[in-house]
């Protein structure tokens, strides 16, 4: 009988070992040397569980993020200036080339750094290549935004600076969708922030690593077309009547050139520069490029491409844009 104890009792330790084990393995393979971080570890949670939000005055809006955050988002510091945005404080009366970017997270720089972000980068290699002008890059993005919350962010925020050029950042994988009619934000709610340290992250390997399945390539339909077509009509009048250029800046780590077609195809029929991304990812391994298996949002390194491409964009448009 003490010998049944004894072993019940080894391989009950053993297998909690391995667990623990298993666990530390996984939170190294996510999340590298933040694993053994708990502020950075601990950061990884949902937008809506992360305490970076407040309930937005705005109907369009929902939510915006809380202004001047001094924390940690997706393992990475995470600042906001006084109008809540992931950017410096910026002067309304500079005497600059201003590019004002609204976006999403891609934007946003959900995960990545915040001086590897592509928004400054843009301003910090403009102003190194294009040393007779001064160019500044004012980042609007915010995660889970869609056109329609773009448009009001171009108004509410963007416009006061007077910028020559407004970037959209489109996302292409879900800005396509339709506020009210492919998805509603009538129920959103912000949770209060919760802890994820105590996550189990070996449990959520083991899921991506048994389950993995091929995503379905996302498509645009009349529907969705009809929209953006609607909706970059719309951003063009705001343009016009406030005398600044417009791009589409067709974001996505996969490259498909039916959808890069249908998107450019409505940004020249309403007079906005178009400029692609996706290709430069195509045959690329895309590991390399994003966070880890559990955000796929672009890192780093693709936020370096985002840059490079955009800036040698508006150099290669710089009369047009700015006149």
């Amino acid at each position: 009988m003490k010998n049944l104890k004894f072993k019940i009792i080894s391989i009950s330790i053993g297998l909690l070992f391995s667990a623990f084990l298993g666990e530390i393995v996984a939170r190294v393979y996510f999340f590298g040397e933040a694993a053994f971080s708990f502020s950075r570890t601990n950061s990884f949670g949902n937008l809506d569980n992360s305490g970076l939000l407040k309930y937005s005055d705005s109907e369009e809006l929902v939510y915006e993020l809380l202004p001047n955050l001094d924390t940690k988002y997706k393992l990475v510091d995470f600042h906001t200036n006084t109008e809540g945005f992931r950017d410096h404080h910026h002067s309304l009366s500079s005497n600059t080339h201003k590019i004002a970017v609204l976006g999403d997270s891609f934007t946003m720089g959900t995960g990545v750094h915040e001086e590897e972000m592509y928004v400054p980068q843009i301003e910090n290699k403009l102003n190194q290549l294009d040393p007779e002008f001064q160019y500044e890059a004012l980042n609007f993005g915010v995660s889970g935004y869609a056109l329609t919350n773009y448009k009001t962010i171009l108004e509410q925020n963007a416009l006061k600076y007077n910028p020559d050029l407004v970037v959209i950042g489109f996302c292409a994988s879900n800005d396509h969708y339709q506020i009210g009619n492919d998805f509603s934000m009538a129920d959103f709610k912000i949770k209060p922030k919760k802890n994820v340290f105590w996550d189990s992250y070996l449990k959520k390997l083991l899921i991506i690593k048994l389950n993995s399945k091929e995503a379905k390539p996302v498509s645009y339909d009349d529907k969705h077309t009809r929209y953006i077509d609607n909706q970059f009509k719309t951003f063009q009048d705001v343009f016009t009547k406030n005398n600044s250029k417009g791009l589409v800046f067709y974001m996505d780590l996969v490259y498909d050139p039916i959808r890069v077609a249908q998107i450019k195809l409505l940004a020249e029929k309403n007079n906005l520069l178009f400029l692609d991304i996706s290709e430069f990812f195509q045959d690329k391994n895309l590991f390399q490029c994003i966070l880890n298996e559990l955000d796929p949002h672009p890192n780093g390194k693709a936020n370096q491409i985002f840059a490079n491409k955009l800036s040698n964009f508006i150099l290669a448009n710089r009369n047009e844009i700015f006149n």
